[in-house]
């Protein structure tokens, strides 16, 4: 079983819509018997508002999770998308995190969770929370790949060096070692010049890690989300949406086998 969460320790970077995208798309990409597991790691919920067209997700939901007040089966239910559950948020999930601080092994409840269900998904995929808490170190304890979007705006790389630093503490003390982020993507590009330094100076930082791919700002996609869809379904021959699927070209074919053959100065690594 394949994880990624989707992963950036500052808002508004366009990680909700990314992780909606890449679930949509990539399922298309998987034999037609396998299926793809949702997870919504944020309070706010948005993918899961998305993925059941519109509507607040019953109980129980991921923070009964990780109380170990339900079972991950549990939880789980189809989405309006064939092929994709989803293990859906509410904003209770803040008050669940403060209870959560208080449990024995607190910091691998989802990892432990995902292993009741590992045998019935070829995929996962999680929506990360955009701060560092009980929940993302939850996150980061559950899966082996990380993909980072960074928007672009001034600001774009506030939280990249935090984020390196606790991949690494996940690492070491959470005895995690095959946790890597595995990509950095440009997402709400602007066609100015702005945008072109910052992809630029992205790319000598970090190399062949940042993603070829570069997600375009579009209203298309703001329109999708008013609808409770992705760009992908919406406006699929918007350049919104070929950008997204050329990012999940590059994330199918590449995967951990990106980072393996890159060199060490492109990684994120912190060590």
């Amino acid at each position: 079983m394949r994880t990624i969460a989707v992963v950036n320790l500052k808002g508004g970077s366009g990680k909700t819509t990314t992780a909606l995208s890449l679930a949509v798309g990539m399922v298309r990409h998987l034999p037609k018997r396998k299926r793809l597991l949702l997870i919504d790691g944020d309070s706010q919920a948005n993918a899961s508002f998305t993925m059941l067209d519109g509507h607040t997700a019953a109980a129980p939901t991921l923070g009964r999770v990780l109380l170990a007040e339900a079972e991950a089966a549990e939880a789980i239910r189809p989405s309006r998308v064939a092929r994709i559950d989803i293990l859906p948020s509410d904003p209770a999930l803040a008050d669940d995190e403060v209870w959560l601080a208080n449990e024995t092994g607190r910091e691998q409840r989802l990892a432990n969770a995902l292993k009741a269900v590992e045998n019935v998904y070829d995929l996962v995929i999680i929506d990360a929370p955009p701060q560092l808490s009980l929940v993302s170190v939850n996150i980061l304890r559950a899966v082996s790949e990380l993909i980072v979007p960074v928007d672009a705006g001034i600001y774009s790389a506030i939280g990249l060096s935090r984020l390196q630093e606790n991949v690494e503490k996940v690492r070491r003390h959470l005895a995690h070692p095959e946790l890597e982020i595995i990509g950095l993507v440009v997402t709400r590009a602007m066609p100015n010049r702005a945008t072109k330094e910052l992809v630029a100076q992205l790319r000598a930082t970090y190399g062949s890690l940042v993603y070829g791919t570069v997600i375009p700002y579009s209203a298309k996609v703001e329109e999708a989300h008013a609808r409770n869809r992705t760009v992908l379904e919406y406006a699929p021959t918007s350049p919104a949406a070929a950008a997204f699927e050329a990012l999940i070209k590059e994330v199918m074919k590449h995967g951990r086998k990106r980072t393996g053959n890159a060199r060490k100065s492109d990684r994120l690594d912190v060590a």
